[in-house]
């Protein structure tokens, strides 16, 4: 009985030492996981998944030399007005591979460019809030005038259970009373019905983004705690800043997608009244830029996200317009990057932005360093959807 239980015991020992074997190994690569430099590692990748991520060998009959290069997340673009389907495929070959959509008037159609997304080659992954929640004549009902509003026949409740309904992944709220280039300003939802709409959506254990623009709004909303704004302020009557700004949205714990790098974008072309009104009364790139260094001292998450701006932005090469403005803020290679991976995965809670063992195999494989020179995010020899390879580039 002694020597079968010795020869078991041997035999479990053996089946212990033996090393697993992967699907796929990427070995000796470098590795930004969305929050972090990781070093040189080995990557593991079993089907679609991240299997292991390891200083460690790793075994497998298909192994790709990383020496040299360099992986991270999958870019994410956290504001986006997705109105064509060509628009998911327009960032892919840049490493964007996620698109958060912060309105759209068709919610059927999103909810089948999201079922597209979520497997097809060439793609940007996308997510969605479904309609906005405005008020009758409020913005964006200019856009999309058959979306539903909220008002005296359709209360809070019943509005956010038909967002739940067509399964949004977070729900965007639009406070917008303000003038624009000679227009009078919209009606727009009042602060208690925010509040409320903050707290139904919160106990239904959704995420609440908010379009807001001016101090006195921002300080209004983050009494309510939601979960982040999707704009930063917008209008040089706001200067000077006061601190109780920044000390409102920090003790919020709300987060900031900036959409600001519009201000870096030329304006030839425009029509001179337009280039006048901007001048007058839109902040520009370097007061943006401090607006965004003060966020960032005082602990404010910042993620990276371009708008649709009218049709004035693409979702694809005016993205580095954010991380330029980003850079004239004074942040560090490193907080950039987080920006627009791992503060966006942690903000809205959802799988995007990083690299993990038992998340999807969705990266990039970049030819330099990002943390180096930011501009190497620009040298992409492949992108990685759901464990394959992107041959489109």
């Amino acid at each position: 009985m002694k020597r079968i239980l010795i020869i078991g015991l041997t035999l479990l020992s053996i089946g212990c030492s033996q090393a697993v074997e992967y699907d796929l190994v990427i070995r000796n690569v470098s590795l930004f996981n969305g929050y972090e430099d990781q070093g040189i590692v080995n990557i593991a990748i079993n089907n679609d998944t991240i299997a292991t991520i390891s200083s460690e060998e790793l075994i497998s009959q298909s192994v790709i030399d990383g020496s040299g290069k360099y992986i991270i997340p999958g870019l994410v673009n956290a504001h986006v007005h997705v109105s064509r389907r060509e628009q998911l495929k327009q960032g892919y070959p840049l490493g964007i591979m996620y698109l958060l959509n912060m309105h759209t008037g068709l919610e059927d159609r999103e909810l089948d460019w999201k079922r597209i997304s979520r497997d097809s080659s060439g793609y940007s992954v996308l997510y969605g809030s479904g309609h906005a929640a405005t008020v009758p004549g409020g913005h964006p009902t200019q856009f999309s005038p058959e979306m539903e509003t909220i008002n005296d026949s359709s209360s809070v409740e019943a509005w956010l259970q038909n967002r739940i309904k067509n399964n949004v992944d977070y729900i965007k709220i639009i406070r917008d009373n303000h003038e624009w280039m000679g227009y009078p300003a919209q009606p727009t939802m009042s602060f208690d019905t925010i509040g409320k709409l903050i707290g139904a959506a919160r106990h239904n254990g959704l995420k609440t983004v908010v379009h807001a623009n001016t101090v006195h709004e921002f300080i209004a909303i983050s009494k309510f705690q939601p979960s982040g704004f999707v704009h930063m302020l917008d209008y040089k009557e706001d200067l000077p800043i006061p601190e109780s700004y920044y000390q409102a949205i920090s003790n919020s714990g709300a987060f900031i997608v900036t959409t600001a790098g519009i201000s870096l974008k030329p304006m030839e072309g425009a029509p001179p009244f337009m280039v006048e009104w901007v001048t007058k009364n839109l902040l520009d790139a370097e007061q943006r830029a401090e607006i965004i260094s003060n966020y960032y001292q005082n602990d404010i998450m910042i993620v990276v996200g371009t708008d649709a701006q009218e049709g004035q932005m693409d979702f694809a090469d005016d993205y580095y317009l954010e991380l330029e403005l980003y850079q004239m803020a004074g942040l560090s290679n490193l907080e950039i990057l987080r920006a627009a991976t791992g503060n966006a995965a942690k903000a809205f809670g959802l799988p995007i932005g990083e690299i993990k063992v038992g998340g999807k195999a969705t990266f990039v494989l970049l030819n330099a360093s990002p943390l180096e020179e930011l501009s190497n995010l620009k040298k992409v020899e492949q992108v990685w959807k759901n464990g394959k390879p992107y041959d489109g580039l």
